[in-house]
């Protein structure tokens, strides 16, 4: 705004320079009188362009650069109301919920365009769903007394500069603390609740806990490592660099289409901010279309040593679902058990992988193992070995033929790995390489 500021008094001076015969203050009238009448055209212009369509839009939402964003869905009406929705943690501490549970809200309060250097997009009644970002209260979660907020709270806006409108995008800048944020039109008929689970959904998809770090690779083939992704604060370094000493931290918005950097951010050289969730659940940057966000290649993550892989008795197909099938009436007639489920996974005790039967006989569980080596063959293959079996192990397959067909044909198999998605794969699917009909599904 303030080259616009410095434009016009330019454009003033030129004016009294070349209009001796008028008076300034009868020239500043004119310009005066020609910027409110644009003002006012802006502001009918945003208040259509707002209200147009149905009047729904996404706003994504930063409070400050320490934090991660929120989606908010807005209904704007011409009769200067808005409904206002929101899925997050702070909404859930709006409602009581304990913190950490997020919570949803929705209601409806005031909306204006006002006039200041320019259009002003104001929320002028209170909304406790939204406000409660500029309410200037200590935030609840902070119980510390150095992390007294008091005063200040989460420093968020609720008056907006309106910049520039194309392509049904809104950017707007907020007035008080000067983030840039944009608003998408979305369709009329979306549920706000509905839109706003899929958001979370989409979260959950992108970051999960269990998987330790994911990675941003550049079109030239350097990647950085990205950990604490839950948090939707990324804390980042180049592979191969120092960790401690490196380390940076970003703010990011979870989408309903993806994920954004609250401003562009330049790694080794590209500048990245945007990105969108394709169809393998991998992150494409669309802003230069060649940057992706992934977890490691598939075959590294299983055999991680901190994961623990489990193999639900229906989640089987072609021969293994027949053997556990099989198994389930051989442990009934061995010793009235049951197979609860299977498991692979690092024993940091024994220090080796272990294929685990836990068996339930009553109130005891039976633990059957075997001991694995797990290869990688490439990013997407694995090939399973079968190197011995403990006690348990041996008593079992000794009285159950099932239990040692699958043991048998588990370890002489190189096996196709596919998930459910390349940036969480928290759900992995084995198909035999020679015959895909052949398959166990393993999650975490």
């Amino acid at each position: 705004m303030k080259k616009f500021l410095n434009i016009s008094l330019v454009v003033l001076v030129a004016l009294s320079s070349v209009s001796l015969v008028s008076c300034k203050n009868e020239t500043k009238e004119i310009f005066d009188d020609d910027a409110v009448a644009r003002l006012d055209r802006a502001k009918a212009d945003y208040a259509e362009i707002l209200t147009d369509k149905g009047g729904k839009w996404q706003m994504e939402y930063f409070s400050n650069d320490e934090e991660p964003g929120y989606i908010y869905v807005m209904t704007f009406n011409k009769n200067g109301s808005v409904t206002i929705s929101g899925k997050n943690k702070w909404i859930g501490v709006v409602d009581g919920l304990n913190l950490g549970s997020i919570g949803y809200g929705s209601a409806t309060s005031l909306w204006e365009i006002i006039a200041d250097n320019g259009p002003v997009l104001t929320f002028n009644s209170f909304n406790k769903y939204f406000h409660l970002f500029a309410d200037p209260e200590d935030i609840p979660s902070n119980s510390d007394e150095d992390d007294n907020e008091q005063g200040y709270g989460h420093r968020g806006d609720y008056e907006f500069d309106l910049m520039k409108y194309s392509g049904d995008t809104l950017y707007i800048t907020g007035k008080k603390h000067g983030i840039d944020m944009i608003m998408t039109r979305i369709d009329a008929d979306y549920d706000d609740a509905q839109y706003m689970d899929e958001v979370v959904a989409m979260a959950d998809s992108f970051f999960n806990a269990k998987i330790p770090q994911v990675y941003i690779n550049l079109p030239s083939g350097v990647r950085y490592i990205v950990k604490n992704g839950a948090s939707s604060i990324l804390s980042m370094y180049k592979e191969g660099e120092d960790e401690i000493s490196t380390t940076e931290t970003y703010n990011v918005i979870i989408t309903h289409d993806g994920l954004s950097f609250m401003t562009p951010i330049t790694l080794d050289g590209y500048t990245i901010q945007n990105f969108t969730r394709q169809a393998d659940g991998s992150l494409l940057c669309r802003d230069d279309l060649q940057t992706t966000m992934t977890a490691d290649d598939l075959s590294k993550v299983f055999i991680l040593n901190s994961l623990s892989w489990r193999l639900n008795n229906t989640a089987a197909g072609g021969v293994y679902a027949d053997y556990i099938a099989q198994l389930a009436d051989e442990l009934k007639a061995y010793n009235k058990s049951s197979l609860v489920y299977t498991q692979i996974g690092y024993d940091l005790t024994k220090k080796t992988y272990q294929l685990t039967f836990f068996v339930k006989r009553s109130s005891t569980t039976f633990k059957p193992s075997f001991e694995l080596t797990l290869t990688p063959v490439d990013e997407d293959h694995i090939k399973i070995d079968i190197v011995g079996a403990d006690a348990a192990g041996n008593s079992y397959t000794s009285r159950c033929p099932s239990m040692q067909a699958i043991v048998d044909r588990i370890g002489s198999t190189t096996f196709k790995m596919n998930a459910n998605s390349l940036l969480a794969p928290v759900n992995m699917t084995l198909s035999e390489n020679d015959n895909a009909s052949n398959y166990m599904t393993f999650v975490l």
